[in-house]
């Protein structure tokens, strides 16, 4: 693609972040003399069906965030398509991405307080009831997508493959998100529901809780073993001197089922905020009630840990990941199978066609 100046009536004045099928542009609209950003997305390496799947998801995700007005969530401005060429024009956000602050190679560093992170938190999960209510799933919730503004205040960004609660059973089958945010019920294709993004903020708490993922490993399908499989290591074993009552609220909102996990975001805002309040918490209210019992993504429902993880077929396998050398920042658009044996970042986005049309 030439480099672009303008689209629409929109001036183009530098390019503040790309991906492999998109450019975000620090843009300025001449008719309100406004600062903004322009996303675009790069059609010109993908087949015809691809990029009539992406540029439906780019309307797609124009649609699901024009309905929502909400100072916890980027606002859109207008949507367009000039030479071929779709973009979005949004907020321009003055800030860091919360990626960069949990980032351990970045050149600065910032501690947040425990009242920090849990206003943080509580701000993230405001814009994700939000968006509920109003029939939005976002389904790729993680740092990256997360900006932090003036004083520290967060903005949810990136709706592109958010999905309508109307239409989220229509994918079930289907792989969306982000492996190292995904919840057991997307990486099984299960499809994701309001509880999925629940699951995923509860894994950026943990991060500013302990400056740690709860679930790692080398490679994609070892992550998915640990989110499938695995409870992750309490937040207070890493961080001695948080009080043991945000273990129980983060393994709530990492529970397995998603009926285990908080009813709604207010839940689970409400709960977090009564925590830092220092308000007594039972943990019978707040344990996820199978913690140590059976998992209901193993394939036996009455095997024991040890038996299923042998018998248990993998959901994993038709992925073959090879080494993650890519950009973590990166959006990639994984076709399934053929994009078998190219390297898979499990900071990425993935959209994968369902497992079930992947010959198995």
């Amino acid at each position: 693609m030439n480099e672009l100046k303008q689209l629409g009536r929109y001036q183009l004045l530098r390019v503040l972040g790309r991906g492999a099928m998109g450019l975000v542009y620090e843009g300025v609209d001449p008719k309100l003399n406004r600062r903004v950003a322009v996303k675009v997305i790069l059609t010109s390496r993908i087949d015809a069906e691809q990029r009539a799947d992406y540029s439906a998801r780019f309307i797609q995700e124009a649609q699901a965030v024009a309905r929502l007005n909400h100072p916890n969530i980027v606002t859109v401005y207008d949507f367009g398509e000039e030479h071929g060429i779709a973009y979005l024009v949004m907020e321009l956000i003055a800030g860091e991405e919360l990626g960069n602050y949990f980032d351990e190679n970045q050149a600065f560093s910032l501690d947040f307080t425990l009242v920090d992170s849990v206003r943080m938190t509580c701000e993230l999960l405001n814009a994700v009831a939000y968006a509920h209510q109003h029939g939005v799933i976002h389904r790729d919730i993680k740092p990256a997508n997360v900006m932090l503004g003036t004083q520290l205040r967060v903005k949810l960004t990136d709706f592109g493959v958010a999905c309508l609660t109307s239409a989220a059973t229509d994918e079930a089958g289907a792989m969306v998100g982000t492996p190292s945010y995904m919840s057991p019920e997307q990486i099984a294709g299960r499809g994701a529901g309001p509880q999925s993004d629940i699951f995923a903020v509860g894994i950026i708490l943990y991060q500013f809780l302990t400056s740690q993922k709860p679930f790692r490993g080398q490679g994609l399908f070892a992550l998915q073993q640990k989110i499938l499989y695995e409870q992750p290591v309490l937040p207070s074993l890493l961080s001695p001197s948080l009080d043991p009552v945000f273990d129980r609220i983060v393994l709530r909102a990492l529970a397995k089922r998603p009926e285990d996990r908080y009813a709604d975001a207010n839940a689970f805002r409400d709960e977090l905020q009564r925590a830092l309040d220092g308000e007594n918490i039972a943990p019978d209210t707040t344990m996820p009630p199978r913690v140590q019992g059976v998992n209901p993504f193993l394939s036996a429902p009455a095997a024991t840990f040890a038996t299923s993880m042998a018998t248990a077929p993998s959901v994993a396998t038709a992925w073959r990941p090879a080494p993650d050398d890519g950009d973590p920042d990166a959006t990639r658009i994984l076709p399934f199978p053929a994009g078998i044996g190219i390297d898979i970042d499990i900071d990425a986005t993935i959209v994968a066609p369902a497992l079930r049309d992947a010959g198995r």
